[in-house]
């Protein structure tokens, strides 16, 4: 059984960049609330017009938002699945992993490599909704 070994600096380098994802999520989150209380007070004494043109605002950079890592992970899933059906194991021998993992090879690995290429469609897919959601956001609350 053939193993693909796990990269210690790239697992160390991975962990401290969550945390630091977790640690600026929690400081947004704390935020969130102040910056909505502040918001409801000054578009509370607006006209409905500014109103529209601050849901459609919010609306349309969530939805961009929320689609730019959609389109990186679709990405990346489909060069790795595509990398995998060319090199016929699975994972991609210059991708690092994580922990030791077992490589699949022949059929195994095929369907592996075509799983990964269907989660970034998916992925890409998801992105392409979000980007549509936003045009349609923003054509809808232009009136």
């Amino acid at each position: 059984m053939e193993i693909h070994h796990a990269d210690k600096a790239y697992r160390k380098r991975a962990l401290w960049l969550l945390a630091g994802i977790v640690l600026m999520c929690g400081v947004l989150l704390w935020q969130l609330h102040a910056w909505l209380d502040q918001l409801t007070v000054q578009l509370g004494s607006h006209d409905p017009d500014t109103v529209r043109a601050w849901v459609r605002l919010l609306l349309c950079a969530l939805g961009v938002a929320l689609a730019i890592p959609a389109i990186g992970l679709g990405l990346t899933l489909r060069q790795m699945g595509y990398l995998a059906r060319l090199e016929g194991r699975f994972p991609p021998a210059q991708w690092k992993t994580l922990r030791d993992v077992r490589v699949l090879r022949d059929a195994a690995g095929l369907a592996w490599a075509k799983r990964i290429e269907a989660a970034g469609v998916a992925a890409l897919a998801l992105a392409g909704l979000l980007i549509g959601w936003s045009i349609w956001a923003w054509w809808r609350f232009g009136a």
